[in-house]
């Protein structure tokens, strides 16, 4: 999510913090065979750690697959996110073997070598408590664009199973990754609190370009889904050439939950009346939770009263709504009272983008279930309009993460990949600050040199 899935949704997510009981020793024996590798062609071959202790691979155009390790070494899977099996098969070797063979994944059939990036592990102080990062350099001389990787809604560790401090090396981008405070090697406790986020990042960007020097060139930021609210914020807390935000929103977190709802009611087949009404309930529960349950709990019930008997008012979901509409206030609120993060529900993006002079490429997902986004392009197309250096990138048909799916008839994704593209223009756009090349079926708003008159 962007933002913050509480009580019940965030019990089960939470759960990817750590490794299920008996997975610490596949997990050893994998990740060893994580990072990337180049074939004779060019190709690149990613292969990353999963919390379950096995891997997942990844191309630049954007395929996918799980691998587990079969008989005799060969490691194979299924495609995307899917229970179908992918013709993959990837000779791994041992943990001391940098090159491995590749076969079944089209394109990229034969011997593969391990990129040699130059990496060094660091510890470095964010608002009270101690960090663990790490710089990743791509081979060569350099100096490198560098992008400091600030984390969505995550509560693992970034160090083991961010796959961006790789992808971005391997097409010539520095990387710097840490983990989170309260997650993997880092102190202090997890929050969803972005004001204490953006500080930590400000404080990752000064300690990637201490240890970077002089082999980095332009710097910032690249911050997904939720770090699309953080980065803004952390860049105005510091010094930053350049930032990138994927599938984030310039909407706060209020908005989210609402336009989540608003989507999906209008794929369950309600309009007019229906919309407007949720509205209604929505800006209730908004109250609700940004004042901390001290406000518009009197107007929840009422149209829980009104509306419960209603068969759309029982497809609600939402980050939040659905669940405050479907579960009795006492148990939601103390369920939310044990889980609570201290997300910034108060946060508006707009003021804080506006504060930001420098160039800015945003990543959005056209059929995003997860973050709706026609609002966010239609608020950064004003703030092209008034000048601002912000570039923006539709890739249509597409959810959360920018990843493709299959839809069964029930509407159920199934995420199959992501999109072609998306991580080239990444690697692409911090060396060039614009578009000169199309990235797969991406629509490309270059930002407007003059301001409107």
């Amino acid at each position: 999510m962007a933002g913050f899935k509480p009580v019940l949704a965030f019990l089960v997510t939470g759960a990817l913090a750590g490794t299920a009981p008996g997975a610490l020793a596949q997990e050893d024996m994998a990740a060893c065979h994580a990072g990337s590798y180049r074939l004779d062609s060019g190709a690149v071959l990613d292969i990353g750690l999963l919390p379950d202790g096995t891997l997942r691979w990844r191309t630049i155009d954007g395929r996918s697959g799980t691998l587990t390790e079969n008989a005799g070494g060969v490691w194979s899977g299924n495609d995307g996110w899917s229970d179908q099996p992918h013709p993959a098969r990837i000779e791994l070797g041992g943990c001391d073997d940098d090159t491995i063979a590749v076969h079944g994944i089209e394109h990229l059939e034969g011997p593969a070598q391990r990129i040699a990036y130059s990496m060094e592990e660091t510890r470095f102080q964010g608002g009270g408590v101690e960090l663990a990062g790490r710089l990743i350099l791509p081979p060569g001389e350099g100096p490198f664009p560098l992008a400091v990787l600030v984390h969505g809604s995550e509560s693992y560790s970034a160090l083991d199973y961010a796959y961006y401090q790789r992808l971005l090396p391997a097409q010539g981008v520095a990387s710097f990754v840490y983990d989170k405070r309260g997650t993997g090697a880092s102190t202090g406790e997890y929050t969803q609190d972005f004001h204490l986020l953006a500080a930590d990042a400000a404080a990752a960007f000064e300690e990637a370009r201490r240890v970077a020097g002089d082999r980095i060139g332009d710097a910032g930021y690249l911050g997904g889904s939720q770090g699309g609210w953080v980065s803004p914020l952390a860049a105005t807390m510091s010094e930053p050439d350049f930032l990138m935000v994927g599938f984030g929103l310039a909407e706060g977190p209020l908005a989210e939950d609402r336009e989540e709802v608003r989507t999906n009611l209008v794929e369950a087949g309600y309009s007019g009346d229906v919309l407007e009404t949720a509205r209604t309930i929505t800006d209730i529960t908004g109250r609700v939770m940004a004042s901390g349950f001290t406000d518009g709990l009197a107007d929840l019930e009422r149209v829980k009263a009104i509306y419960a008997h209603e068969a759309w008012f029982n497809v609600i979901e939402g980050e939040f709504t659905g669940e405050m509409l479907h579960t009795p206030l006492a148990e939601y609120r103390a369920g939310y009272a044990a889980e609570d993060v201290g997300t910034s529900w108060e946060y508006e993006p707009m003021p804080v983008l506006r504060q930001l002079d420098i160039p800015i490429l945003w990543v959005l997902a056209g059929a995003d279930r997860e973050a709706p986004a026609d609002t966010t392009r239609a608020l950064l197309s004003e703030l092209q309009s008034e000048g601002q250096p912000i570039d923006i990138a539709w890739f249509p048909g597409v959810d959360h993460g920018i990843t493709r799916f299959v839809e069964d008839e029930a509407g159920e994704r199934t995420t199959m990949g992501y999109a072609d593209g998306y991580f080239r223009l990444l690697a692409d756009w911090p060396a060039r600050y614009g578009f000169d090349v199309p990235y797969g079926d991406a629509e490309l708003a270059p930002h407007s040199q003059e301001p409107d008159e």
